[in-house]
């Protein structure tokens, strides 16, 4: 995988404040693919979008940033949180801060109050310490617990663990059937019996049946595909990885967008 001089700044520096994860094979290569197919299907770029900031299609307030934190969500909020503690904050979301926590806390779809916002957020994006934040809460809040969902099971591919990854930020983490907690459960449900297949690792489903770990994705991506109205493209795209047998990455993997056209993200 290939990484623009700034990426990989962030990276050294992200490891530097204590967040070991991110120089590993696995939070370096596997994940900047799912963030990068996550900001082709938002904004049409592999291009990691610190700045871009807009009304939500889905109404959840103001999406902004690499995987477009949510007001409504507070995840948003917790980027500029983490922004705060740094040395280069200067004010820059003063103003908003009582409405941020007040949607966190409420779940709210509006934008009330919230004028200059995306102002704010294209200005911050300039500073190294607020893209660098934004790092932090993709780490803290969808990296870890994404790989205890991983390591549960044994998942090895590139592809599963890329997937999982992709479903915690934009299904979620929860329990219910439309977020990674829901959508796990009810693939291991599914299976009541070893499955033997061609992709070279199995996973250990229910502490018991051991599966094909190709075979248990497609069932994961099945069952995603019914229970969320999110993503659907990323699905889509990680069927067609799965199609041409690109199951681990050292290099790139080429991924269809959604004109049907091929895209090599490395």
């Amino acid at each position: 995988m290939k990484f623009s001089a700034l990426s990989l700044g962030l990276i050294a520096a992200f490891s530097g404040a204590g967040h070991a994860a991110p120089v590993t094979e696995y939070n370096s290569c596997i994940n900047s693919v799912a963030l990068q197919m996550i900001s082709l299907f938002q904004t049409g770029s592999t291009g990691l979008s610190y700045a871009d900031c807009r009304k939500d299609s889905d109404g959840s307030g103001y999406a902004s940033g690499i995987i477009s934190f949510t007001t409504r969500h507070g995840d948003a909020l917790k980027v500029i949180q983490e922004f705060r503690t740094t040395g280069s904050y200067k004010g820059e979301f003063d103003e908003y801060m009582d409405t941020l926590e007040e949607y966190a806390d409420s779940g709210s779809r509006s934008t009330k109050n919230l004028d200059g916002y995306c102002d704010a957020w294209n200005a911050a994006a300039d500073n190294f310490e607020f893209r660098l934040a934004q790092f932090t809460i993709v780490y803290d809040k969808y990296d870890v617990p994404s790989q205890e969902y991983i390591d549960e099971i044994g998942i090895k591919l590139s592809v599963t663990r890329a997937v999982l990854y992709d479903t915690a930020i934009v299904d979620g983490l929860g329990s219910s059937k439309s977020t990674l907690g829901g959508i796990f459960k009810a693939t291991n449900n599914a299976f009541d019996s070893d499955v033997t297949g061609e992709s070279g690792n199995s996973v250990t489903v229910n502490g018991k049946y051991q599966v094909d770990e190709a075979i248990w994705l497609e069932k994961f991506l099945d069952i995603r595909e019914k229970n969320s109205s999110a993503g659907r493209k990323n699905i889509e795209a990680y069927r067609s990885i799965i199609m041409h047998n690109e199951l681990n990455w050292s290099d790139s993997v080429t991924v269809t967008d959604s004109d049907g056209d091929d895209v090599v993200i490395n």
